[in-house]
């Protein structure tokens, strides 16, 4: 099984989790440790100890951070370099969320993450060229 550490600037973290349970309801292992105005990284990794703690030891950690080099990002890496069962990837938005944690506790950590990378890429979504796509498509069933 994978935990899953969600944080962010602001409240981001606690609204990704709220959004998440209207989906998929309250999740085991699920945490949002929200990087607040005024904290320092010392205080986030404080944050991380703390739910680092309530994590069995066997599972693997998964932390999901909104911006690459932030803070939250900065705080997380340590505990990474030390861990070898745990990981990080930037740039959560809810559909990453989600396939995370429909998927976290049939394969391992490093595989997720690969599928991560592809599913991301895939998430992102243009409206005009998917417009252009129908209008194309339509043009040639008129032939």
């Amino acid at each position: 099984m994978i935990s899953v550490i969600i944080s962010g600037h602001g409240d981001f973290p606690i609204a990704l989790k709220e959004s998440s349970n209207m989906i998929f309801g309250e999740e085991d292992h699920l945490t949002a440790v929200p990087f607040l105005k005024g904290e320092g990284i010392q205080t986030l990794q404080k944050k991380y100890q703390q739910t680092l703690k309530r994590i069995p030891k066997e599972h693997e950690v998964l932390f999901l951070v909104d911006i690459f080099g932030g803070t939250p990002y900065n705080a997380a890496a340590p505990y990474i370099v030390k861990d070898q069962r745990m990981d990080m990837a930037a740039g959560v938005n809810l559909p990453i969320l989600l396939e995370v944690l429909s998927l976290r506790g049939h394969i391992p950590l490093k595989e997720l993450l690969n599928r991560l990378k592809t599913m991301s890429q895939e998430s992102f979504q243009v409206c005009s060229e998917h417009l252009e796509n129908a209008k194309r498509i339509e043009r040639e069933d008129e032939l």
